[in-house]
């Protein structure tokens, strides 16, 4: 059965932001062309998507009423496809995150986080701190915004339709604030030193820290580092199940896992201490903003 929140207009909340973002992202790389990298194929990714998004709109209230097997799970996909979505959007960005700055701005908050601490974390705790054990435990907890984003979701499919249309589309919403800020933003983090960007690629200490290494390895993507991602969305998706009556003991264990994982960014070379305090800042407001924005457009349906 779909909910009622899904009822009414053709597009849903999340639909409505989806062809907000990407007619944004393609209206960015038409302007300045010249400076993007692979035009050609991401303005064709980007249109795709744009136009799939309002197809399967159409399809689903063509198939409004049917109740086979395939049809649930299209609208399990309906219901999900943006987090399908997100790896493509975020890789893709190095590819017109310089059409408006053309410069890396590193070097602002490197001297953000010299005059915070006197020195660089993003180099120095990984090394003076490079016990395998505790290696480690910062590249698992830094792992574990890979399952957090996938868990949580198909946790509320199965337990709360209703928390789990909400929790998407704050999801969806925070991602791509995000990715709208790296658009305009052109950042790397901490591997804007070889050092950190070496260290990042070896296989060492244990299964998780190879785990990481065997991603940053075969991962093209460059830049998207102020405010963390990484962090935000794991900001997001505590206040998220620490929200939810159903979800409340998961998000004490993700709020033990997102402190873990801040300072897994700055200890794993990957991003700036500044880059984690913003993806805090940003993550919480995103979140409150998102669900204001998604109740706001419920009652427009």
């Amino acid at each position: 059965m779909r909910s009622n929140s899904s009822k009414g207009k053709l597009l849903s909340p999340i639909d409505i932001i989806t062809l907000l973002f990407t007619a944004w992202i393609m209206v960015y790389m038409a302007v300045g062309h010249k400076r993007v990298e692979d035009f050609g194929y991401h303005f064709a990714c980007y249109l795709s998507i744009f136009v799939g998004v309002i197809l399967s709109a159409y399809l689903e209230r063509l198939w409004e009423e049917k109740e086979g097997w395939w049809h649930r799970v299209f609208r399990f996909l309906r219901g999900l496809y943006p987090v399908l979505l997100f790896t493509y959007f975020y890789t893709s960005n190095h590819s017109f995150n310089r059409v408006l700055i053309t410069t890396w701005q590193d070097p602002l908050f490197i001297e953000a986080d010299r005059a915070i601490f006197g020195y660089l974390p993003s180099l120095e705790w990984g090394i003076k701190y490079n016990h395998w054990l505790i290696s480690e435990l910062f590249h698992f907890a830094y792992f574990c915004y890979y399952p957090m984003i996938v868990g949580l979701p198909v946790y509320l499919w199965f337990k709360d339709k209703k928390a789990f249309e909400e929790l998407i589309f704050v999801l969806t919403f925070s991602f791509y604030t995000f990715y709208f800020i790296y658009s305009l933003l052109p950042t790397i983090g901490g591997r804007y030193f070889d050092e950190a960007l070496i260290r990042t690629k070896l296989y060492r200490a244990g299964p998780f820290t190879r785990i990481m290494a065997f991603i940053y390895n075969n991962s093209r993507h460059w830049g998207g580092a102020f405010p963390s991602s990484h962090v935000g969305i794991a900001v997001v998706l505590t206040v998220a199940a620490l929200a939810y009556k159903n979800t409340r003991k998961m998000g004490y264990v993700f709020a033990v896992v997102t402190l873990f994982l801040s300072l897994a960014t700055v200890y794993c070379h990957y991003h700036w201490f500044v880059d984690a305090l913003g993806g805090i800042v940003v993550g919480i407001g995103s979140f409150y903003l998102g669900r204001w924005v998604y109740n706001k457009m419920l009652e427009n349906r």
